[in-house]
């Protein structure tokens, strides 16, 4: 089994986390110290009937104490805490920088010390599973338990692992399987449906100790979830089943819990059929750049690249999504489609040049002073560059740290015969077949550069598969230094096969400039794994600075509003050339063309959007 830390991070992958910790990630204690250094929520903090609400970035209702109505306000900032503790430790881990490991340690400690007789949560024995309103039990277990996972794969200390299944245990005797109804609920909201995703700290807890009361318990969650009503029920049996119930609730906990649905079609196949059928639905909810509609709530609506934003939150756990797919089926689409919202969405809702993100985004991008268009006159905090976004909730913050790590973890997988790159990130993979230690070290500037070179080591000469992923997009896939196979059925791959001993294989891509259509009709640009977009130039204000000396948040207006009206002729796309060549700089990567200003064409430069503020990503074609 390939745990985490077996994948190592190498050219811009270690950089990005670099830049991660050294930024937002690595400061967010200091920048909101009140939210994680100040709470201790886990332990001496825990939440009993006399807690008082916290300023978490939401209107407070004034009261002081604790009230049924108000308990999801307090279960916040386990979230914020564990998500950021998620992506901090994954990311020093993983860059194995000594001064940040010594912090993941000293969190570890604090764990330990937290735990209650196997409880490891955020109530006190007066609410400890016996919340019969809004719930936050599961889902603070689930976001702490997914960091002690990573830690106990990294340092492969069997304490750990012995605290994580002690507090699992504790959970489990909490909430008895058969025997109770943990999401049978009195006006459930947000944190009873996040507690769903319980099931993916209990999949991996099954993968590394083969203990089936894991598989069965997160299969009798979902089950019970289905059972009863919830806030959030758009991957319930009964909505699921029935094609033509839309996508309605809130973004994030739809596109986490299509998770919690696979893992019970692996453990019954019953539901695999449902899971094919949620699956099916999922297309009309995206936009160009493979992001999910999330701004916040779905609302029945189709992806509209102008009018639908999506939040970090759910592009993180649409990827995480998707590589639960790819590692459970072997379908190397579901990598197409990770790398796509990768790529696209992710990186082009970073600030390019700071620290910071826009918590909400459009791909068609053309104000971020806290609207989410131009025109509109109720403000949105959440459309804007910030290091936190504590006016909103520091939740995709946290998440930005954490959707790299995640990422770069799949960049290799264990197969009956071998091992499955999906992805072109620049690793080093270290690990075993039987006795036999094998290095693959990938090497590449992908994809800024459509190249990558393989070198394969082992300690003794073996026979085994190294499985490729041939992207969509590509229309050739070059592999120089070994013999191998293409395979096109349930995806394109190519395989190699061989005895290896100490080998370099030498792998490029081809592509063209494609124009595509979404389902509203409007044509963009893409080329390779990268969505291309028309820049808008913008005039920039700072509007807060932070204590902490080099973090600001910012908001952009545009100069050229006229910009957004300019259209796409289609029998003029043979005219559109790339221009770009082997760089570091994505504002090399570029498209040269022509579009339509009214009744005269305008030469232009389309850039990729994974770097860009604002942007004009689709255009209305014109009638020819």
């Amino acid at each position: 089994m390939i745990r985490f830390g077996d994948i190592k991070p190498m050219g811009w992958a270690r950089e990005e986390l670099e830049e991660n910790m050294t930024g937002c990630i690595g400061n967010l204690d200091r920048l909101v110290p009140d939210l994680i250094q100040e709470h201790d929520i886990y332990h001496t903090d825990r939440l009993g009937k006399g807690s008082k609400l916290r300023e978490l970035g939401r209107n407070d209702t004034g009261e002081d104490k604790l009230e049924e109505n108000q308990e999801q306000f307090l279960w916040w900032n386990s979230e914020t805490q564990s998500n950021w503790r998620d992506g901090f430790c994954r990311s020093a881990m993983l860059l194995g920088d000594e001064e940040w490991l010594e912090k993941v340690r000293a969190y570890l400690k604090k764990v330990q010390e937290s735990c209650d007789d196997g409880y490891l949560g955020i109530y006190t024995p007066e609410l400890r599973f016996a919340c019969t309103g809004e719930n936050g039990e599961l889902w603070a277990q689930s976001t702490l338990f997914r960091v002690l996972i990573a830690c106990y794969e990294y340092f492969r200390d069997p304490e750990l692992l012995e605290l994580l299944t002690q507090a699992v245990d504790r959970l489990m005797q909490g909430y008895p399987i058969y025997q109770s109804h943990p999401f049978c609920l009195n006006n459930p909201f947000a944190g009873a449906a996040h507690g769903l995703t319980i099931t993916d700290a209990l999949d991996r807890l099954y993968q590394l100790t083969g203990e089936e009361k894991y598989q069965k318990y997160a299969l009798w969650l979902y089950e019970e979830y289905c059972a009863y009503e919830q806030s959030e029920k758009d991957l319930q049996i009964q909505s699921v089943a029935n094609r033509n119930v839309f996508f309605q609730g809130h973004g994030v906990h739809t596109y986490e819990h299509f998770r919690a649905l696979a893992i019970a079609a692996e453990a019954d196949s019953r539901y695999q059929p449902l899971l094919e059928r949620a699956l099916d639905k999922l297309p009309y909810y995206l936009t160009p750049s493979g992001a999910p509609i999330g701004d916040e709530w779905i609302w029945g609506r189709c992806a509209d690249a102008s009018k639908t934003g999506y939040e970090f939150c759910s592009v993180h756990e649409l990827l995480h999504t998707y590589c639960m797919l790819l590692e459970k089926s072997g379908n190397l689409e579901w990598a197409d489609q990770a790398e796509w919202i990768y790529w696209n969405a992710a990186q082009g809702m970073k600030h390019p040049a700071e620290s910071s993100i826009m918590y909400l985004k459009t791909d068609n991008c053309y104000t971020a002073d806290e609207k989410r268009t131009p025109d509109e006159n109720v403000r949105n905090p959440r459309y804007k560059y910030s290091p936190t976004h504590r006016d909103a909730a520091v939740c995709c913050v946290p998440n930005s740290g954490r959707i790299l790590p995640y990422f770069l973890q799949s960049t290799v997988l264990e197969t009956p015969d071998g091992y499955l790159l999906p992805f072109y990130n620049p690793v080093v993979f270290t690990g075993k077949r039987g006795e036999t230690e094998v290095t693959l070290n990938l090497k590449t500037n992908y994809p800024k550069e459509l190249t990558a070179q393989l070198e394969v080591s082992v300690s003794k000469p073996e026979i085994f598969d190294i499985t490729l992923r041939f992207p969509q997009w590509a229309t050739v896939m070059k592999v120089d230094g070994v013999e191998y196979r293409r395979e096109e059925y349930p995806s394109q791959k190519v395989v190699l096969r061989r005895e290896w001993s100490h080998e370099t294989v030498q792998i490029e891509f081809d592509c063209k400039i494609c124009l595509q259509r979404d389902r509203k009709g409007d044509l963009y640009i893409t080329r390779g794994p990268l969505v291309y977009a028309l820049e808008i130039p913008a005039q920039e204000t700072i509007t807060r600075e932070y204590d902490v000396p080099g973090f600001c948040e910012k908001t952009y207006r545009s100069t050229n509003r006229h910009l957004e009206e300019l259209r796409l002729k289609e029998s003029a796309f043979s005219q559109f050339r790339y221009t770009g060549s082997h760089t570091e700089k994505w504002s090399d990567l570029t498209i040269e063309g022509v579009l339509e200003d009214g009744d005269k064409s305008v030469p232009c430069i389309l850039r990729p959007m994974a770097r860009t503020i604002l942007r004009k990503v689709t255009f209305a074609p014109v009638n020819e």
